[in-house]
Formats: C-alpha cells, structure tokens, sequence
C-alpha cells in the first residue's frame, strides 16, 4: 500500500527540514556564558560615519575621556551591562542601564529601557550588536543608524543640514579589567 503525500504534509515536511538545517548552520551553538564577559571594557573607537558628511568622532569630539572611561561594565550574574561615559561640559558621569545576551562570536546589548533622549547624546540605537574577538578582550560593532537628527544633536556643526542622516556606528571596546574573584 502506497501512502500519498498531502500538500500540507509536504509544506510541513519542508519547514522541519529547513528548520533542522538552519540550526545545524548557526555556527556550532551556543556562545560563552554571561559570567565570561564580566569586567570593564573601554571604548578605543567611537564613531558615527555618514555618507558625504564630515563624519563625527563621539569619542573625540563629544566624550570626556579618561583612563576608564568611556566604557562598558558587564555583570554576568544577572546580564546587564552599563555604558558610563561623560559628555565634555557636564559636571558628572551618566549612565546608560542595559541588558546583554551572547551567541557565537556576539554581544548584543539591548538599551531599550534607557531613554531616547540619553541613547540620543551618544547616537547609541537602542540594541547594540558586537562581535566578540580575542578571546573576549576586544569588542566591535558596526551598525547601520537611520533617521539621525545631526542638526539637533550639534547644531553649531550641522546647523546646515535640512534633513536627517543614515549613517553607521563604528564601535571598538578592548577589555581593561576582569571582575575581581
């Protein structure tokens, strides 16, 4: 006795198999525990690149910088991970509060409960996702921002400009301390 294959038997067949290979090609599983990353990571590139702009360098031009800082604290035991940072002309540090998760070879850090107004000061979109290199000492992000007010972020530099700007988020953090044992 023959068995024939129904159209939806056959749909579903071709969604298990194409679910079944795209797990055995995400790169061989899972990344490094949250509790690998804890520790301090300094920011050595901060920067926002557009197309036909003079680019602007956040770590340069906008933070102040200093032996640790800017940089990103990670604490494995609940997944978090604060960006403190100080802009030039401001009497403190600020913060930004997020919550990270890893995968292979990645970092992604999502900072959507922090404000827009904050993210805004550093053109920091609200998830950021980092490639994990050197054994985790070093951190990189490039990722593509959309719809950027320049003019409303430094009127005195992009005062010229009539409309908002795409541009990407050249990320670079290298690690500085491990968390203390």
């Amino acid at each position: 006795m023959k068995r024939l294959l129904t159209p939806s038997s056959a749909l579903l067949g071709l969604l298990l198999g194409l679910a079944v290979i795209s797990i055995g090609c995400d790169g061989g599983g899972e990344g490094p525990p949250p509790s690998d990353l804890e520790g301090t990571y300094v920011f050595t590139r901060f920067e926002f690149t557009v197309q036909g702009v003079d680019n602007f360098d956040v770590l340069a031009d906008t933070l102040t910088t200093s032996e640790n800082s800017p940089r990103i604290e990670f604490f494995g035991g609940n997944a978090t991970a604060n960006l403190v940072y100080r802009l030039e002309g401001s009497s403190g540090s600020s913060f930004l509060a997020g919550r990270f998760s890893t995968g292979q070879d990645r970092v992604t850090i999502d900072y959507s409960d922090a404000s827009q107004q904050d993210r805004f000061q550093l053109l920091l979109p609200s998830v950021v996702r980092f490639r994990l290199l050197e054994d985790n000492t070093i951190l990189e992000a490039s990722q593509v921002v959309q719809d950027v007010d320049l003019r409303a972020y430094s009127e005195d530099r992009y005062g010229g400009l009539t409309q908002n700007v795409n541009g990407t988020l050249q990320l670079r953090l290298e690690r500085q301390s491990a968390a203390q044992e």
